[in-house]
């Protein structure tokens, strides 16, 4: 009987159909990878060996703590298409004052947090206390930080080589031949934290007030004003640990670091199944849809498609991944309630 339950409850899963596509594209990926490219040889599968997995995971890390953020923001109704430009910015203003101007290196990354946290919260107090759109109102931002970028460095990269290198170049070694990043480790650290705030707790009941009913949120007792203000600030966060990661990594504060990485973030969210009409996501969706784009993308360079057909190769997975979540969770939600209509209502 306990058995059946948890057969119930797995197949009830709003992450099960999501987690099938991913598995789905990793045999797929095995399977192409062994036969076409390989000669049949499970050897040289590239793509299964301990080095790959750990490289993936790394890649993707960044992403992933930007998409977490973005969940709670996109499932209270909000988006932020600034976080990209916003990388850029702080990344090559923490190497401009750790090379140029000499700062301490904690002294920058202190500074780093306070900058986020408060450029989002200004653009939150916009957001919350208006009725401008969110994605008018991040496209702004998104301006303003493409125009300090290039303020601080004229086009140019700054390089920091051997300074600031813990958060990036820190491993944890599982194996002699798998190691994994600390990027990894905040990454995975953050997803639980995010997981448990969403599930047991009343800041995770009230963002997803926000984001199904504002009306009713407000009604219930909730400052819509001020908690979405409050969501902006975690977002500038969780931004400024994202930058910090990857300019250790990188160990250059590049103009184009953080190029773009608002579109991966947002089609990872989406792919994980947040809603973009707020009210519906979690963490565990968000991280298998950042796993996803990323596994995606390292199989297509393993078996060698050509650069310019992976965007399109990719877009078509993504909306083929996307297709199959909708479908899988409609039937779902079908079967659901034709078992509430079946039970009596005494």
């Amino acid at each position: 009987m306990r058995s059946n339950n948890s057969l119930k409850r797995v197949s009830r899963s709003e992450n099960l159909s999501i987690f099938l596509v991913l598995l789905i594209i990793i045999a797929a990926v095995i399977l192409v990878e062994f036969f076409l490219v390989r000669s049949m040889d499970i050897t040289k599968v590239a793509f299964v060996k301990p080095m790959n997995i750990a490289n993936v995971l790394l890649q993707v890390s960044i992403t992933g703590i930007l998409a977490l953020s973005m969940t709670l923001i996109m499932i209270s109704g909000g988006i932020d298409l600034s976080i990209g430009q916003m990388m850029c910015f702080l990344g090559t203003g923490m190497a401009f004052l750790i090379k140029t101007a000499g700062w301490n290196e904690w002294g920058v990354a202190a500074l780093t947090l306070i900058v986020a946290i408060g450029f989002q919260l200004i653009m939150g107090l916009i957001i919350s206390r208006t009725k401008i759109e969110a994605f008018i109102v991040s496209l702004g931002f998104l301006s303003i930080y493409k125009g300090f970028t290039y303020l601080i460095t004229n086009g140019r990269e700054i390089t920091i080589e051997g300074r600031f290198t813990f958060l990036g170049k820190t491993y944890l070694n599982i194996t002699p031949a798998f190691r994994i990043a600390f990027p990894v480790i905040m990454w995975i650290a953050l997803t639980v934290i995010v997981w448990f705030l969403l599930k047991y707790t009343k800041f995770g009941r009230r963002v997803y007030a926000v984001g199904g009913n504002e009306n009713a949120a407000y009604l219930a007792g909730i400052n819509v004003k001020n908690f979405k203000l409050l969501l902006y600030g975690i977002n500038g966060l969780f931004i400024a640990l994202a930058t910090m990661a990857q300019l250790s990594r990188l160990g250059t504060g590049n103009p184009l670091m953080g190029e773009g990485k608002e579109i991966e973030v947002i089609a990872a969210v989406v792919v994980g199944g947040t809603a973009l009409a707020g009210g519906k996501g979690n963490a565990w969706g968000t991280f298998i849809g950042v796993l996803m784009l990323g596994i995606i993308s390292n199989a297509l360079n393993i078996i060698g498609v050509n650069p310019h057909w992976q965007y399109v190769t990719r877009g078509a997975l993504i909306i083929l991944a996307v297709s199959l979540t909708y479908i899988s969770s409609q039937r779902a939600a079908s079967v659901s309630l034709n078992e509430r209509e079946r039970r009596p209502l005494i």
